[in-house]
Formats: structure tokens, C-alpha cells, sequence
């Protein structure tokens, strides 16, 4: 079987021992249709066993081995290494979460608002003969927020973290998001009001790097602009109901 050589270089960090810095040079023997995570753990098995990344499903499915590759935010199971053999690939751990060791980073931040929007559904009441049933048109706009994997990618790019620390993150608000479409789920203002702040809708910058990222294509950006059109329609209800009410008054 024809295979060619892979040259990565990976910035490795052990808290106990040493601050960041690059290793040797690894070589690996490739084949065709392989991928960089199969890189990885050719190089764990065959020549350094202390290299630290994170994997699971191999199936881009679970999220958890995102990466920084030649400056791009991707995968490590979705890379193909037949893209990266003409030079020396650069291999980072993910931008903005800390450093736990080599490739593998602390995600508690994104952890942490996941669980403030409550990710799960708060059903409607339905009489207990019935289920919540949803049209086909209701199933396909909810469809694409669903896909989102929380491998933390979108983190990676987002400049509104450097203006406000604690902003939500993309991935968190296209959540929130997916609860807000569906019409089994009974929060619609309560959902909105979680969001109404710079940490969250107001605080993205709208350059859509999100969107170009996202490995399985869920637009975040397109769902915070549309909550900030929902927000600001609820503020019009709001103000519209408050002004007839005190013409009604004034009149009597």
C-alpha cells in the first residue's frame, strides 16, 4: 500500500513540568482516507504515549476532538490528512478555554451557560390521550440547531469574547434558540428574558465567523439576530398595551 509522510508539530503543555512550547517533530506514515485524529493516535501508539488529546465517537458526532490546525478551527476526525502533506502541520489546542494539558482544554465555560438557559424541553400541558405533535414545516425549522455537537469550535472564533468575557457563545444561544422554535416547549418569553443582556444577543458582533466554522452547519448568528427581532417586537407589544391602557384610563 502506497503511504506518504506526515509532518506534525504540536504545542504541548504539561502544568507540572513546563509552560507551553513546541515538541520534535513527529513523522507519520499515512494511508489513504485517513484522517488526523487516526494521526494522532498513530503517533500515541508508536511513538509518544504521553501526547494528551481528546476523542470519542470518531464520527464527528460527540465534539470533543476540535482543534487549531495550521490556524483553522476544525475536527481532528473530519481532517483529512491528504490536505496537509505538502508542509509542516501545526497542531493547537483550542483558542479561548484554558489549557489542561497538550490538546485538551477545560470547556466548563461553555458548560456553565449551557445550563443556564435550562437545554431541555418544558412541554405544554396536553391532555394525557394526546401527544405534542408538530407539522413537518415546524420539525424542518428546528432541525438545523439541533445538529450542534457543543465542540466548542465556534468559541474559538467568536470576537465578542474579547468586549465581554462572559458573553453566552454562539453555540449556547443556537440552543437557546432551538427552545424557542419549538412549539412543544412553553417558555417563549421566559427564553427571551434569558437572552435580553450584552452577555447574551447583544453582546454578538454579527460577522457570522460562527457560521462559517460550525462543522455541522448550524447558523448561530441567524438565530441571535432573529431572537433580537423577537425581543424587540415583545418590547412593542409591551409599550403599545401600556399606552392604550392609560388612554383608556385618562378617557374614563
Amino acid at each position: 500500500m502506497e503511504t506518504s509522510a506526515l509532518i506534525l508539530k504540536i504545542k504541548r503543555y504539561n502544568p507540572e513540568k513546563d509552560p507551553p512550547r513546541w515538541t520534535e517533530t513527529f513523522n507519520v506514515d499515512t494511508k489513504k482516507g485517513m484522517n488526523l485524529l487516526e494521526a494522532l493516535l498513530q503517533i500515541q501508539d508508536e511513538q509518544d504515549p504521553t501526547l494528551f488529546f481528546r476523542y470519542s465517537c470518531r464520527g464527528a458526532v460527540c465534539g470533543s476532538c476540535g482543534m487549531k490546525v495550521n490556524g483553522k478551527l476544525a475536527l481532528a476526525c473530519r481532517t483529512p490528512v491528504e490536505g496537509l502533506l505538502e508542509e509542516t502541520t501545526l497542531i493547537e489546542p483550542l483558542p479561548f478555554f484554558p489549557v489542561i494539558r497538550d490538546l485538551i482544554v477545560d470547556m466548563s465555560p461553555l458548560f456553565e451557560h449551557f445550563r443556564k438557559i435550562e437545554p431541555y424541553l418544558h412541554g405544554k400541558p396536553v391532555m394525557p390521550e394526546r401527544e405534542h405533535i408538530m407539522t413537518e414545516e415546524e420539525r424542518k425549522a428546528v432541525d438545523p440547531y439541533i445538529q450542534c455537537i457543543l465542540c466548542g469550535i465556534c468559541f474559538g472564533v467568536c470576537p465578542a469574547f474579547n468586549r465581554e468575557a462572559l458573553f453566552f457563545g454562539p453555540a449556547i444561544l443556537a440552543k437557546a434558540f432551538r427552545f424557542l422554535l419549538d412549539p412543544r416547549d412553553r417558555r417563549d418569553k421566559e427564553i427571551l428574558e434569558s437572552v435580553n443582556h450584552h452577555q447574551g444577543v447583544w453582546g454578538c458582533n454579527t460577522v457570522f465567523q460562527c457560521v462559517k466554522v460550525c462543522p455541522k452547519e448550524v447558523p448561530p448568528t441567524h438565530a441571535i439576530v432573529k431572537m433580537r427581532r423577537n425581543i424587540l417586537k415583545y418590547r412593542l407589544v409591551s409599550f403599545f398595551s401600556r399606552f392604550s391602557s392609560l388612554c383608556r384610563s385618562s378617557s374614563k
